[in-house]
């Protein structure tokens, strides 16, 4: 296990509401404008909430950056892995720096809007759900990904018997327990983020879908758009193992789901897919 680092541990009584939280790999030119947005979306919509920016063991600049915008304002928090883990492994690390009651996950690159986060955070005061998820609408720029995501998302449903619009998002907001939950699993996996709507329905969850816009990465390169053929295989190949984990999870409810844990820092260690 390599070691964690983080600029402050969680308040308890520091009255923050909600967390946002963003793993960062080599993301040092998006960093500056995700803080400026994300806290200007705070402020216009009086929410009492902090900013989690984990570190995932990038290569240029990303954690100075994240340290200064700590120093500069309390309600950023920064965590730093010494070694990549993996988009997943930073929704770990985040969740337990973070101090909301409820979290938000959103990617550092800018693709889904901060201010949308807003948008989220009321829908799920609206009650009736347990998870608010957003439904990507791609802007001009990111329509060639469309295929894939559509295809992918066609895979799970008919393999989960769901009916989610966008499976494959990872933009959603919660309470804390049911994140907790919903990033158990048995097994490994290199694409677990995938998988989110599906492990969400597969434990009882309820899922209220709100669309939202996907908008071109202005700074770095997404993983998948190098290799999308040889990451579309891994994930057909993580879906079959996850429907046999999500089997057999249904077939023992009874029993302690704590089985179903991981020890956070061994989950999903997927260098670079941050």
């Amino acid at each position: 296990m390599d070691p964690c680092s983080t600029n402050a541990l969680p308040d308890p009584c520091s009255g923050v509401d909600l967390s946002v939280i963003a793993p960062c790999f080599n993301e040092e030119g998006n960093i500056d404008a995700l803080a400026d947005r994300m806290l200007a979306t705070f402020d216009a919509r009086d929410i009492p909430a902090e900013l989690v920016l984990v570190d995932d063991g990038s290569s240029d600049g990303t954690w100075p950056c994240i340290s200064r915008r700590a120093d500069s304002d309390p309600r950023v928090r920064g965590c730093r892995h010494a070694v990549n883990r993996g988009i997943v492994g930073g929704w770990h690390t985040g969740l337990e720096a973070s101090a909301g009651r409820l979290v938000c996950l959103i990617d550092a690159d800018l693709q889904n809007r901060p201010e949308d986060v807003a948008r989220l955070y009321a829908a799920y005061a609206g009650g009736g759900c347990d998870i608010v998820q957003a439904v990507r609408r791609p802007a001009d720029g990111v329509r060639r990904l469309q295929l894939f995501s559509r295809g992918l998302n066609f895979l799970l449903n008919f393999a989960f018997r769901t009916r989610l619009r966008d499976n494959k998002s990872g933009f959603i907001l919660c309470r804390r327990d049911v994140l907790a939950a919903i990033l158990r699993h048995r097994y490994r996996y290199r694409y677990f983020q995938s998988f989110l709507g599906v492990s969400a329905v597969a434990r009882g969850f309820t899922i209220r879908e709100l669309d939202t816009t996907f908008e071109p990465r202005r700074h770095g390169q997404s993983f998948l758009s190098a290799f999308p053929l040889l990451v579309s295989a891994r994930i057909v190949w993580e879906l079959l193992k996850f429907r046999l984990e999500s089997a057999a999870h249904r077939a023992t409810t009874a029993a302690d789901d704590a089985d179903w844990a991981v020890p956070a820092l061994l989950a999903d260690t997927a260098p670079g897919e941050s």
